[in-house]
């Protein structure tokens, strides 16, 4: 695979019972990378900061900067990230993105970790498909700032933060029950088309492409987290029946969830 144009997830997954960085070390990462705390509590240091986290702090390790995070006795659970690429430099040196101020508290849970959880998929096969995903994990970084601080960005009318975290709420939701897009244009205050051209144009994809992703992505999660049979698991993330679910996975992954859920184990 070609180094990255614009920048490339390297991996996502989502981890129970974490226990972060070994007590009493201090790491200096080569690449970038994001925890989000969904549960459980613990601590982060560095140079400048000393701050307890507990579930919606996000966590954003910028290479080589020293640092230390770890889990209170229990655990906690985390979706992380880990990525690359200049587009990330750049929103450094620009003063966007800083190791001045790599935590973030406060986020809503539910939310965000839909938000991250989107990223635990197949890794993009193109240039294209890879630097898309890197936008929109920078997008995502940048909203979670602003979150952060009140701030709304604004790319034209609506609000860019506005209509696009309200799309991802209601495709995000309720994968067990039928969708209608152009609802959520509606919903949105934007014309469908327009609001399927936007869409792609801030992540990178399609809203139905997104949806089906977050469904699978869901799905996954079961597989792997819980013992739940493969009918159950299409019921619960909402494919038409076990058959529809196999031939979406196998298509994703190369694998039949069965054999996934082996070699996850």
């Amino acid at each position: 695979m070609a180094g990255p144009r614009l920048g490339h997830v390297l991996v996502a997954a989502r981890i129970a019972a974490g226990r972060g960085l070994q007590p009493g070390t201090t790491r200096r990462h080569p690449t970038w990378g994001l925890t989000f705390l969904t549960a459980g509590s613990g601590r982060y240091r560095d140079a400048r900061h000393d701050e307890p986290l507990t579930p919606g702090s996000l966590v954003v390790v910028h290479p080589g900067h020293p640092h230390w995070y770890g889990a209170e006795p229990g655990g906690w659970d985390e979706h992380f990230v880990v990525f690359d690429g200049p587009v990330f430099g750049l929103a450094t040196r620009s003063g966007a993105l800083s190791s001045d101020h790599p935590l973030v508290h406060g986020l809503p849970v539910r939310r965000w970790a839909a938000r991250f959880a989107a990223f635990d998929r197949p890794r993009p096969a193109t240039a294209d498909g890879r630097d898309a995903e890197a936008l929109a994990l920078l997008t995502a970084l940048l909203e979670a700032r602003d979150a952060s601080t009140g701030t709304t960005r604004r790319a034209g009318r609506p609000g860019a933060v506005d209509w696009l975290t309200r799309s991802v709420e209601l495709l995000d939701g309720e994968l067990t029950e039928p969708l209608d897009l152009r609802a959520v244009a509606a919903e949105v205050g934007l014309p469908y088309e327009t609001w399927r051209r936007r869409f792609r144009a801030e992540t990178g994809t399609s809203p139905w492409a997104h949806r089906s992703a977050r469904r699978l992505a869901a799905a996954t999660d079961l597989l792997v987290h819980t013992g739940l049979g493969v009918r159950d698991i299409a019921a619960a993330t909402g494919y038409s029946d076990e058959r529809h679910l196999i031939r979406r996975f196998r298509e994703a992954t190369g694998q039949t969830p069965r054999a996934y859920r082996d070699d996850a184990t």
